[in-house]
């Protein structure tokens, strides 16, 4: 025997053995997860309070993990849109009349075939509506794809099963159909039917789940199944019950039904397979009496056998306990190995923290003392702003006439519209939850920040401009590039809630800090006469924090400093605007989102949104181009007619407008005397008109930038003219 021989003898004997290896190890992932049972209950409208009345799912919880989920859905929430974002990974449109489902038989097989040209299936659930929830969710804001995690499941030969129903008297209520059907409106297996409810006048509507028979239900299909949904559904008609109960009564039924549905689950967890069972207890919509006061992320609780206090952590969310209901379907198809490009949310991890249920509620509290007290907070702030700007705005017209006092107070109170935002940034530090404090800390804080650069500033105005905007711009960028840890929790950030933004810098304190950086660069060059290039730099700066995934991660707001920041520095540099340079402007706001999208892809761990859009453009087409757009101009339309930043934006407009003209002369002797900063409030107009066209709450950063226009500006002529009295 040769050496070639020898050679090609042991290379085949080598490549047999790593295939057997390669195959076994494949062998072995497939038989794991083909063993996987994933058993989700619902317990839809209840809330962390009523886990206290559940001892056994407390001692899951214990071992388990635990995190507040966010139940936004497309457009308006419901509901049915919530079960069905569940189920699909993106937020979805649903309603009641296409979230019936019906089991299989002679009479629902011709009406489906007749509806959709498919054979009917041999047995299981149907959904008969199908193709009106596939046009609802073409024609909804995030093009869901109905039925996605089934038809994953289905398609690699796993299966679904449906249990339980929340039907009160002639109405039928299966929404839990749409977490587990594929794209046909199919669910293999299961059973909703009326023998799942006995009558019991003492309960709502009379009737009650029998969870004997529920249970029994459950063991045949876990036998089966691989994915298995119980509706325990008795929270769901008590709900639609209460307007005919007192409260006491109410609270009593409440108290029974848990206490039910705890023991249900006590003895579903004993017949599972501690090695390969995965039971997620997810509860799709809160209850009316939470929603009322705000309190409208649910209980979601993953259990796996595990011993440990735990909370879900999401890269949806990047927070700590707090997940996205559009998490729940990748996460149930990770278990088996599998993913979808038709989804939009995330894996859920598990991160270890001590007393996890008391953390979770801490959490809780924060975020919605921070979603009751936003608007009202907010709203008082914008009234201010609007306020003082006309107060300030009448002074300069009827100079002269006033008393001197006046303008002294009013120049306080323009540098008080400067300060605020800072103020509503440091605010989260004192963890106050009572709104009446609230609204004495800030006035306190703002009043003492006033008075310390007041003091600081040698009576030059210019210093105090500077002051003022050198401490939000730094407090803000510090914060960005730390965690924003104070831009999560400040009634100016974002929130959790309402499910627009968790992470990165939202869009008011982007408007916020363009309009800001504006400012403190041209009035350092006012003041100090600094290099033209100094700003130039600050901006590149700032434009990439705004812009980087793990920092600022905001694309529209990237879009706006870019292009805002370049006609700032095309100006200091004496160039003229013409049509050329306005298209690379244009060119160089695509190319920084597009150096943004590369590195969210390919560079940093925690991808972003950006990302996640790239993704579905790749996967599903231009399609979701459009949907983006569309999205953001509903938006933008919706909030023009009900926010008071609207307000805010049009009295800026307004008083700008009358100082142009009136008292003649001043716009201009106001823009020569402080040239360089003149040059920063055209970059803020700029940045108004860019970021109202590019954002989908673009009044939101016109109306947050605009601000740094009209008061520097009528802090400067008020200054000015209580000199001269």
């Amino acid at each position: 025997m040769n050496i070639k021989t020898k050679c090609l003898i042991l290379t085949l004997v080598l490549v047999i053995t790593m295939a057997t290896d390669i195959s076994h190890g494949l062998r072995t992932q497939l038989s794991d997860s083909d063993n996987v049972r994933v058993v989700m209950v619902v317990i839809s409208r209840i809330d962390l309070d009523d886990l206290e009345k559940m001892p056994y799912v407390r001692e899951l919880i214990d071992k388990g993990s635990i995190a507040l989920m966010n139940t936004r859905a497309s457009g308006k929430n419901s509901e049915f849109k919530s079960y069905a974002t569940i189920g699909w990974g993106t937020r979805a449109e649903a309603s009641h009349a296409t979230s019936f489902f019906h089991g299989i038989d002679d009479k629902t097989g011709p009406i489906y075939e007749r509806r959709t040209g498919k054979k009917m299936f041999e047995n299981g659930i149907i959904n008969l509506d199908i193709n009106k929830l596939v046009v609802q969710n073409l024609n909804g804001e995030y093009g869901a794809m109905p039925g996605i995690l089934g038809q994953v499941l289905s398609e690699n030969g796993y299966k679904t099963a449906l249990i339980g129903n929340g039907d009160v008297e002639d109405v039928r209520l299966t929404p839990a159909g749409l977490i587990a059907m594929d794209l046909d409106g199919h669910i293999h297996s299961g059973d909703i039917s009326d023998k799942l409810i006995k009558k019991d006048s003492t309960r709502p509507f009379g009737l009650k789940t029998d969870y004997k028979l529920l249970l029994d239900k459950f063991k045949e299909e876990y036998l089966s199944s691989n994915l298995i949904v119980i509706e325990t559904g008795d929270t769901i008609r008590l709900e639609r019950y209460k307007e005919n109960l007192r409260p006491e009564i109410y609270e009593k039924h409440r108290i029974s039904i848990l206490n039910e549905i705890d023991d249900f689950i006590r003895n579903v967890v004993e017949n599972l397979d501690k090695k390969d069972a995965k039971l997620i207890i997810v509860t799709p919509y809160p209850s009316d009496k939470a929603a009322s006061r705000g309190d409208r992320l649910t209980p979601f609780i993953i259990y796996e056998g595990n011993d440990g206090e735990q909370v879900l952590y999401s890269k949806t969310t990047r927070r700590n306990g707090i997940v996205g209901n559009v998490d729940v379907a990748p996460t149930v198809l990770s278990y088996f190995n599998l993913t979808s490009d038709k989804m939009t949310g995330r894996v859920l991890q598990s991160v270890p923290q001590q007393n996890n249920l008391n953390y979770i509620r801490s959490l809780n509290r924060r975020v919605v003392n921070t979603s009751t007290q936003r608007y009202r907070v907010l709203y008082s702030f914008a009234v201010y702003q609007i306020i003082i700007s006309v107060l300030a705005l009448i002074l300069i017209i009827f100079k002269n006439r006033l008393p001197v006092n006046w303008y002294k107070y009013i120049s306080l109170a323009l540098v008080g519209n400067m300060v605020v935002p800072f103020v509503l940034l440091l605010m989260p530090l004192f963890g106050v939850t009572n709104i009446v404090i609230t609204y004495l800390l800030l006035l306190t804080i703002t009043s003492i920040v006033i008075l310390v650069i007041y003091s600081i500033s040698e009576g030059n105005p210019l210093n105090v401009i500077l002051y003022t905007m050198s401490l939000l711009v730094l407090g803000l960028l510090f914060d960005i590039v730390s965690g924003q840890n104070l831009i999560k929790n400040s009634l100016l950030g974002y929130d959790p809630i309402i499910g627009a933004r968790y992470y990165g810098i939202g869009n008011e304190y982007m408007g916020v800090l363009v309009g800001a950086v504006l400012v403190l660069t041209t009035v350092l060059m006012e003041r100090y006469h600094i290099n033209k290039y100094v700003p130039i730099m600050i901006y590149g700066l700032v434009a990439v924090i705004v812009g980087f995934p793990s920092f600022g991660a905001n694309v529209g707001g990237t879009i706006t400093a870019v292009i805002a920041f370049l006609f700032v520095s095309v100006r200091l540099l004496e160039k003229k605007i013409n049509f050329k340079r306005l298209v690379y402007m244009g060119l160089a706001a695509i190319f920084a989102v597009g150096s943004m999208a590369l590195i969210d892809l390919f560079v940093v761990k925690n991808k972003s949104h950006l990302a996640g859009a790239i993704n579905q453009i790749i996967s599903n087409g231009p399609v979701i181009i459009y949907q983006i757009i569309a999205r953001k101009v509903a938006m933008n339309l919706r909030l023009m007619g009900v926010t008071i930043w609207s307000k805010v934006l049009l009295s800026a407009v307004v008083v700008l407008s009358i100082l142009f003209y009136k008292p003649i002369g001043w716009f201009r002797k106001i823009s020569i005397k402080y040239p360089k900063l003149a040059l920063g409030w055209s970059g803020i107009i700029v940045a108004c008109i860019i970021g109202f066209a590019v954002n989908d709450s673009g009044t939101v950063v016109a109306a947050a930038s605009v601000i740094f226009l009209t008061s520097t500006m009528l802090y400067l002529i008020i200054e000015d003219l209580g000199r001269k009295q």
